[in-house]
């Protein structure tokens, strides 16, 4: 019986020391700002708990948004606190356009004209890692542009960075935002309970998922936003995943798992999770139910 429980501790021990994650943040500087003051604020509240949650991670910056009619305006200063915070950098094109929508030569201008500025913060704290996320995570809408623009990130010697697990925060935080802007405190709790309520429930859902398409844990890349629910709720947000026996490892660290080498074949204009894509390579069908975003927060969404 000892030996049981001995043996039944280590398989323990291994599965959650295989349960490794990276933390990504989109649409840098900021999402859904009250006003400057409000995304300063907001963004020293986040960028304070990724160090106190002693986490490496990168943000997706829309350099669009440090511009004001035509001129670098003080959100720069946001960007360079990721950096001096320790963090990094990397780039999610000027103005998050879908891929879909555009063509190969006009995606690959955006992609060009959204690393100016970053590319010379980075320079000034010695970041060296190019990475880049497709806005919506839309890959490419015909094999022309798919493979097109893959051959292009790697002549600008840029990794995409994929995602296997996100939680809808983006929903989330239109609804919160718009109870902040009415003081409506109770239903912001509500949103933010259900957020991570709804973060758990895909945690469940990804983590099922991974075993039927890897057949093993992996490790994952988490993706949320700079915004103020995650401002706010941010080390909620950790804590549920190291409840879950989660440790934390780098962008660069959670890339060298074999699974990103595989290869990814679907052509859609829709964007989702690396896990479906190498599970449609496959021909592998998903037995599984997607966790739905609760009916309240849906119709305040959809402003109903």
């Amino acid at each position: 019986m000892r030996s049981l429980c001995i043996v039944l501790t280590f398989i323990s021990f291994i599965s959650n020391a295989q349960k490794q994650i990276a933390i990504t943040i989109d649409d840098l500087p900021f999402v859904q700002e009250l006003s400057l003051k409000h995304a300063q604020e907001s963004t020293t509240k986040l960028l304070s708990k990724i160090k106190q949650q002693k986490l490496t991670t990168v943000g997706f910056v829309n350099e669009n948004s440090v511009y004001k009619l035509g001129q670098i305006d003080e959100r720069v200063a946001l960007l360079d606190a990721w950096l001096a915070n320790g963090q990094q950098l990397g780039n999610h094109t000027f103005s998050h356009p879908s891929f879909s929508k555009l063509s190969l030569e006009d995606f690959k201008a955006e992609t060009l004209k959204g690393e100016i500025l970053t590319e010379k913060l980075k320079q000034k704290y010695g970041q060296t890692e190019k990475y880049f996320r497709f806005p919506f995570l839309h890959t490419g809408s015909d094999s022309l542009k798919k493979y097109g623009f893959q051959a292009f990130l790697a002549e600008k010697g840029y990794q995409n960075a994929p995602v296997t697990i996100d939680a809808d925060d983006w929903v989330f935080n239109k609804v919160y935002m718009d109870a902040l802007k009415a003081n409506n405190k109770t239903l912001m709790k509500e949103v933010a309970e259900k957020y991570l309520k709804h973060t758990e429930a895909y945690f469940d859902y990804y983590e099922k998922l991974t075993q039927e398409v890897a057949g093993r844990p992996i490790k994952h890349i988490f993706l949320c936003h700079a915004n103020a629910l995650n401002a706010e709720y941010f080390n909620e947000l950790i804590d549920l995943m190291r409840k879950r026996g989660y440790t934390f490892v780098t962008l660069k660290e959670a890339l060298q798992d074999e699974m990103y080498s595989r290869p990814e074949r679907v052509i859609t204009t829709n964007g989702f999770s690396w896990l479906h894509r190498w599970r449609m390579t496959d021909k592998k069908k998903n037995t599984l139910k997607d966790p739905e975003i609760p009916a309240n927060i849906q119709a305040l969404y959809d402003g109903k």
